[in-house]
């Protein structure tokens, strides 16, 4: 597959001047944008991710080093190569123009040789810092997911939680946290081995991602344990959710190895506002105890950590 050609921004006032760079650079196989102000130009940035910017120091309106400024501030760890084009003696605007982040400079008019190999050099310096940012997001990626099914693992519960109890605190707003165990995990490896048991984790994974909202956060911290976070919810709210899960899971028709299976769940259950809770630890801890005390009682049950323990069947109404 042809790897696509780098999309160059021309960003100058004058009309002959971006109609001369275009031409050049299309007859080199670039792909071509332009901006004929500064406003345009970080309009242009926004909506068409440009490889490299061209930019002419002086414009009416916002300058080609006030829109360096706000391109080299806002980039992140995106590197966007700029080229500043000044006039032929202008040398205090190209050193302003490096201070403020400018990767290169020419004087106008550009010579076409020497513009073309500044910019094969930057955008050479590009790829290799684009490939650089994909390494390290794949590495952030797999430090927080859980490699079976994708989703958040331990590491990303624990941070994920601590951030959601400190805004439920501040704002004063409800947090519930939702576990699910496959309590029989060792019965069904051994009924389908280890890739029924997948199979299985898998379909369950599905139907909690099904079962939820876009700002709850779904993890598996453990291999047969999921957990829930769910911002902005209640008691009342938490019970429903909880609910409603257990009766799809129990509802659900589980094969493995191409044999039908019984999984066993429990669920626990716990939140904050509570007077026992003042953080993100001990809402942890209060969710485990309850999960253990489902699963102690029987399974195939609620339980809602409360001043005292309650289990709660959606078939009997308990």
């Amino acid at each position: 597959m042809e790897e696509e050609k780098s999309l160059v921004l021309i960003v100058d006032d004058e009309p002959a001047t971006r109609d001369h760079l275009r031409e050049l650079l299309e007859r080199e196989g670039f792909r071509v944008t332009e901006a004929a102000d500064g406003n345009a130009a970080m309009a242009a940035v926004r909506d068409h991710s440009p490889d490299l910017v061209l930019l002419d120091v002086v414009m009416p309106g916002l300058s080609g080093l006030e829109v360096c400024r706000l391109l080299k501030a806002n980039q992140g760890q995106r590197f966007l190569p700029v080229i500043l084009l000044t006039a032929k003696n202008d040398l205090e605007s190209r050193v302003q123009g490096l201070r403020l982040g400018a990767d290169d400079y020419l004087s106008k008019p550009a010579n076409p040789r020497e513009l073309l190999a500044r910019m094969e050099a930057l955008l050479r310096i590009k790829k290799l810092q684009d490939r650089i940012n994909q390494n390290q997001k794949r590495l952030e990626d797999q430090a927080i997911a859980d490699p079976a099914t994708g989703l958040f693992n331990a590491r990303y519960l624990t941070q994920r939680l601590h951030d959601e109890f400190a805004r439920a605190e501040r704002y004063k707003e409800p947090l519930s946290c939702l576990a699910v165990s496959l309590d029989n995990a060792a019965e069904l490896g051994r009924q389908a081995g280890a890739e029924g048991l997948e199979a299985v984790v898998h379909e369950v994974a599905q139907i909690l991602e099904q079962g939820v909202r876009e700002f709850d956060i779904l993890t598996r911290p453990e291999a047969d344990r999921f957990v829930l976070i769910l911002p902005r919810t209640h008691f009342t709210g938490s019970l429903s959710v909880a609910s409603r899960i257990l009766a799809r899971l129990q509802a659900h028709a589980f094969t493995a190895g191409g044999k039908v299976v019984t999984p066993g769940f429990s669920l626990g259950v716990a939140f904050y506002p509570n007077k026992d809770v003042n953080s993100a630890e001990v809402l942890l801890s209060q969710l485990e105890d309850a999960l253990r005390q489902a699963r102690q009682a029987g399974g195939r049950q609620i339980c809602l950590y409360q001043h005292t323990t309650y289990f709660y069947r959606p078939e009997s109404g308990r």
